[in-house]
């Protein structure tokens, strides 16, 4: 009889310590659901006509709360058309996978670009850019390293690595 009593108490503080520890494994997933990240870099990307097909920009990453975010890509373009003023913005769905302590997928899903009222550049040159970094117009994936606490590293399929210095407000463990 003794053994059934401790059984009775093993059993029952098993199921408590899964319900804890089920707890915090959902309450840590709920918190990182948004994986909040803000960076700058800047890309010199050159495209077939290396020559007069390129892009001087700064870009900003922002994937914010909620699955939102945002690119932004602002500077210049050189293209038969000459050397352009361009400013163009990408909204946009994301899901973000954790595969290590410091590196995350993001995942972005149906992408949309608008062009800014003082945008000059020709529309092949931008698409020409986005292109480098996915290979469809839903299919964008970007995985992040963290090289350290004010940088990191982002690259997908395609796209040459940026090196994106965080801006305040990104929420990376």
């Amino acid at each position: 009889m003794k053994t059934l009593g401790w059984g009775r108490r093993l059993f029952a503080v098993s199921i408590i310590l899964l319900l804890v520890s089920l707890f915090i494994t959902v309450k840590h997933n709920v918190i990182r659901r948004d994986d909040i990240l803000n960076c700058s870099t800047k890309a010199i990307m050159h495209f077939e006509d290396t020559v007069t097909e390129s892009v001087n920009v700064n870009i900003h990453f922002n994937f914010n709360a909620k699955g939102k975010g945002s690119i932004v890509v602002e500077g210049y373009s050189d293209s038969e058309a000459g050397w352009l003023y361009l400013q163009r913005y990408v909204q946009f769905d994301y899901s973000s996978k954790h595969v290590s302590p410091s590196a995350r997928y993001y995942q972005i899903n149906r992408w949309v670009s608008s062009k800014s009222s003082i945008d000059q550049s020709p529309d092949v040159i931008f698409d020409y850019f986005m292109r480098e970094m996915s290979d469809s117009h839903d299919g964008l994936q970007l995985a992040m390293e963290k090289i350290n606490a004010d940088t990191v590293l982002l690259s997908s399929i395609n796209s040459p690595l940026f090196i994106c210095a965080l801006k305040p407000g990104s929420q990376l463990e």
